[in-house]
């Protein structure tokens, strides 16, 4: 395997791109949580009945088409079922964490997160998924603003900040359908860990295996990498959002020194040598730190690119 240089990054920095939320706790409970959802769901289900004109109101008091209040409606009503979702997905970690602290006192990584022991598979299809169902509430949310600024018009600001916003929302899409493109052409792949848990106290070494649909690769990076992850709020009032933020503590990174040939199946060992006192990976916390392996291959075609969790401690 040419293999070129090993570089290492002791420098931290902030992750770009589109974040995937790593960690399960929240700052409020479960309950806290399905409590919030009712606001979001009771007044979307009222706009939603309102634009489908099963709720009946005074036609004076409507000051756009119907459509656009079930749009508005199914909007605001999906604020619900994502909080559920959250929810759940907090309530099983807690729920496996207790069955896993009681069932594995010595292993405190399988207590953190449900690692498979042997390995680690992304499962792609999961992931795209959870693409197109963000795409779909982009194009909800999008929808009345279009209307606004070019059926009833609006203002000429109005219509420069909707464009670039479509503009945003065309870009997502052709980035999904790439993702799907590299899904169909490359399936599902997959890492194996050469002991489990991982540990600081040596160098870490993971066994790649080649999907199929990748055949010769023109040039490629692997890159094992420890970050921290956290929620940041901007802004104040009805003015204020919160995004993930992914900071980079660590990188190594491996590339390939020439074109190489990577049948379906073959296996790709990996070496890297963190320092020891890096942060270990705890993606049950409030605010998580968690490690990835990310493979980028140059093909013709769609470019592979793929990212797995893994179990440093």
């Amino acid at each position: 395997m040419g293999l070129g240089t090993y570089t290492e990054s002791f420098e931290k920095r902030r992750l770009s791109g589109m974040m995937e939320r790593r960690g399960s706790e929240t700052a409020n409970s479960v309950v806290v949580i399905c409590l919030a959802s009712l606001p979001f769901l009771g007044i979307g289900i009222f706009l939603t009945l309102i634009g489908l004109k099963i709720v009946p109101s005074a036609a004076k008091n409507i000051q756009a088409p119907y459509w656009v209040i079930t749009v508005c409606g199914l909007m605001f009503g999906a604020g619900g079922p994502f909080l559920w979702s959250l929810a759940w997905k907090q309530f099983q970690a807690r729920r496996r964490q207790a069955l896993a602290q009681k069932n594995h006192r010595n292993e405190p990584a399988l207590a953190d997160y449900p690692w498979d022991p042997r390995g680690y598979d992304p499962h792609r299809w999961i992931s795209i998924a959870k693409k197109f169902a963000a795409l779909g509430f982009a194009a909800l949310f999008l929808a009345p603003f279009n209307w606004w600024a070019w059926l009833v018009p609006g203002p000429w600001p109005l219509k420069i900040v909707v464009s670039l916003f479509d503009l945003l929302f065309v870009l997502l899409f052709i980035s999904d359908v790439m993702a799907a493109g590299r899904a169909f052409k490359f399936g599902e792949s997959r890492i194996e860990f050469a002991r489990f848990p991982l540990r600081l106290s040596a160098p870490i070494s993971i066994r790649w295996l080649t999907p199929s649909g990748i055949d010769r690769a023109v040039n490629g990076t692997f890159t094992l990498r420890c970050i921290k992850e956290w929620c940041e709020s901007t802004g104040t009032g009805q003015d204020r959002s919160t995004c993930i933020v992914h900071e980079e503590q660590w990188s190594g990174n491996w590339s390939l020194s020439q074109p190489e040939n990577l049948p379906s199946g073959k296996i790709l060992p990996l070496e890297f040598s963190p320092p020891a006192e890096a942060p270990i990976t705890c993606l049950s916390a409030e605010r998580p730190v968690f490690w990835e392996f990310e493979v980028k291959l140059g093909l013709p075609g769609l470019d592979f690119r793929e990212t797995y969790l893994v179990p440093v401690y």
